[in-house]
Order: structure tokens, then sequence, then C-alpha cells
């Protein structure tokens, strides 16, 4: 019984040695959208316009240490592709530097982003003018015109959501990078 209070308490002590990391969150308001550790992957935009994919290789003093990646894909001697990553130098980024972040697909993106209005729409329309046309009658004739506006409406409504839908977090008034350091204070 002592061996084994013994061994419990030999791993509660090794377990809890291990030192937390500093780490990055994205926030709205209060409400956190997403975190980052060390040995995440990383892919976000910065201030001077370039989007970095990268592995966090360590997040200490106010800064993040990102080590980017290239994934190509190349032929064998057999011709056949096979993927190769490619990691360069340590970049030192500061979370000021940081401008955006995709937002991931949480499913129904083609309905947001009105992709599937305007195929619907648009593809309507052409169909039904191509239609009017083989077969000699006015496109916006009295019996066509409905089916016309109903058409040019919902490709309206496409072309409206696809101007108004983001899809990246952009870092200022509504989003911001916190940094938590692990520290004791």
């Amino acid at each position: 019984m002592k061996r084994c209070i013994l061994v419990i308490i030999a791993a509660l002590a090794f377990t809890s040695s291990f030192a937390q990391s500093d780490f990055i969150q994205l926030k709205k308001n209060n409400k956190v959208i997403k975190s980052w550790f060390k040995g995440n992957y990383f892919y976000g935009q910065l201030k001077n316009g370039n989007w970095v994919t990268a592995e966090i290789y360590k997040i200490q003093d106010d800064s993040l240490y990102l080590r980017p990646y290239v994934v190509q894909t190349y032929a064998n001697r057999l011709g056949l592709p096979f993927l190769d990553t490619t990691y360069f130098g340590l970049m030192a980024v500061h979370p000021n530097q940081l401008k955006a972040f995709p937002k991931e697909d949480r499913g129904f993106g083609y309905v947001k982003n009105g992709w599937i209005f305007d195929i619907g729409g648009g593809g309507y329309l052409l169909l039904n003018i191509i239609n009017t046309l083989r077969l000699n009658e006015p496109v916006f004739g009295s019996d066509n015109l409905p089916k016309v506006s109903i058409a040019a409406g919902v490709l309206a409504v496409g072309v409206v959501l696809g101007l108004t839908h983001k899809s990246t977090y952009i870092i200022g008034k509504k989003y911001h990078i916190e940094y938590i350091s692990a520290k004791p204070s």
C-alpha cells in the first residue's frame, strides 16, 4: 500500500513539474476564437500583406517564433508524385505584426458567400434568355418578365452576400490578439 501511494505521489510530482508555455489567443471582445501554442501550425497574414504558413517553434517574451514551411509535390524516379516539406529558418513575429486569419469553414459556406445564388440565378437567367431568343419570343415579354425578374433578384442576393461575406478575421476594432504568459507574476 505504501509503495502504491509513493508511486502515485511520484507520478503527480513528475507530471506537475512540466512547465506550461506561453500562448496567444484571437479574441472577439472576451470570447476566444482560436488559441495557438508551441508546436501548433499557424496560418495568418502579416501587416506587410504576406500570408505565412508555419509551425510555431516557441512563444516567448511577447513574440512568436515561427518556422515557415512549404509543401510541394515532386515526381520521383518512377514519375509518381510525392509530397515534400521544406522548412525555412526561424522568423520572430510580434503579435502587433499580425493582420488577419482565415475563418474556418463551418459548413454552408457556399450559401453564406452567395456562390449558390450566383450560380442558380445567373444560370437560370442565361438559360431563360437563350431559350426565349431561340423561340423568337421577347425576353421581357409579359409571360417571361416574372421569371427574368425572379432570376435577377436571386442573382442580386448572391452578389450582395458575396460583397458582405468576410472570409477572414481582421485584427482591429472587432478582433484582437492577446499574448498570455504562463510565468507567475
